[in-house]
């Protein structure tokens, strides 16, 4: 059996310099310049990146790859919400995100999680109805948990309430909700900015890395004045992407945000964390191939996963084509939890590293890149 240590003897290294004399003698009259491509102003990325760029070597990151399979539920009644979620984790979901038009009742949490077991799973909770009232979801809680016999402090969640998305934002009755909830739901994350919606174009990436900055730094600024210290509001703060389908790109990008998340939080002087990070499938993502998009969700689930997603949506391939399809809207779902389950139980995704993007150099460079170029505009406007 030959040696470990020999395995790469047959693959002798080549420069840098060597690759691209290969390169201009395959590109024959075009030049190496024409490769490459701008990914917004000042931003051009080179697709050929080579260890003689790194002038030492690149870290490796420890600890496993985790990630949530969620899937979102619309309450539209508390039974119909209750059917699907049973259905979602009864074919392996982790995580359920609720959305509801109408803020709730504590009677209608008792029937949506009949059956459910509330302490065992991610609970995440959307939709205008929690917008325009997020204490009716805290008090639905406590009154599920005190029916069900356990304590609140064993539910883990998030509340997607944005409040830089108000016209007329309450920053005091936020900061009244953050202090009831550290105690009574101290594994919840309240605030939720969401960039699901927000261009996937690379041209758009620096803007809307910018924008995410810009929208949480605001929340410090905001919640500080009114007494939350800024620990507490970084461990109450998550962040919802949309994810194109870019494959490399929409990795690096999702890493970039991670690294700025960490300047971040070092200029409010809060220990370093990577954020909480939610991952969905941009509605443009999609086009009219339902069967191409089939394929398409397994490399953007990769791409998300990858990236360093915590939870991550996959959207059913006939999503906002529905009536196209020609299979039930229940098969498009399996279809969609299944590409998760594929990428944990037999892929064994999980068995990875927590980065596993590390040490690629072309990926680390793009990283870089976006993360570089997001700061600095970012300091110019909060110079």
């Amino acid at each position: 059996m030959q040696d470990l240590n020999d395995f790469f003897s047959d693959f002798p290294p080549i420069s840098k310099a060597q690759w691209l004399e290969q390169i201009a003698r395959d590109l024959k009259d075009r030049p190496i310049e024409s490769l490459r491509w701008q990914a917004g102003p000042g931003l051009e990325i080179n697709p050929l990146v080579h260890a003689d760029d790194f002038t030492q070597p690149l870290p490796d990151a420890a600890g496993s790859l985790r990630w949530e399979i969620a899937e979102s539920i619309d309450a539209t009644t508390p039974s119909e919400g209750n059917a699907r979620a049973l259905e979602a984790l009864q074919h392996g979901v982790e995580a359920l995100r609720i959305n509801f038009q109408e803020p709730p009742s504590p009677s209608d949490f008792e029937i949506l999680f009949e059956g459910v077991y509330a302490d065992f799973i991610g609970l995440h909770f959307a939709g205008a109805g929690l917008k325009s009232n997020p204490g009716a979801v805290c008090l639905g809680l406590d009154k599920l948990a005190a029916a069900r016999g356990f304590n609140t402090t064993q539910l883990r969640g998030s509340l997607a309430y944005d409040p830089t998305e108000a016209a007329l934002p309450d920053w005091r009755y936020l900061a009244d909700i953050i202090e009831h909830t550290s105690g009574a739901l101290p594994q919840f994350r309240i605030i939720g900015l969401d960039a699901t919606k927000t261009s996937v174009k690379p041209e758009d990436a620096v803007n809307g890395l910018v924008s995410l900055l810009d929208r949480a730094n605001r929340c410090f600024e905001k919640l500080t004045e009114r007494g939350v210290g800024p620990e507490k509001v970084a461990a109450n703060l998550h962040v919802s992407l949309g994810l194109g389908s870019s494959y490399f790109f929409e990795m690096a990008r999702l890493r970039a945000f991670r690294l700025l998340w960490l300047h971040l939080l070092e200029a409010w002087g809060v220990a370093p964390e990577y954020p909480e990070l939610e991952v969905h499938f941009h509605p443009e993502a999609y086009d009219d191939n339902l069967y191409t998009n089939m394929i398409k969700a397994a490399t953007m689930a990769m791409s998300a996963v990858l990236g360093g997603a915590n939870r991550l949506y996959v959207s059913p391939y006939d999503a906002g084509r529905e009536a196209q399809a020609t299979y039930p809207a229940a098969f498009g779902r399996r279809i969609a939890r299944n590409v998760q389950h594929l990428l944990k139980m037999e892929s064994g995704f999980e068995a990875l590293s927590a980065d596993p993007a590390a040490g690629s150099y072309y990926l680390e460079t793009l990283t870089n890149q976006l993360a570089t170029a997001s700061w600095e505009v970012f300091k110019q406007k909060h110079a």
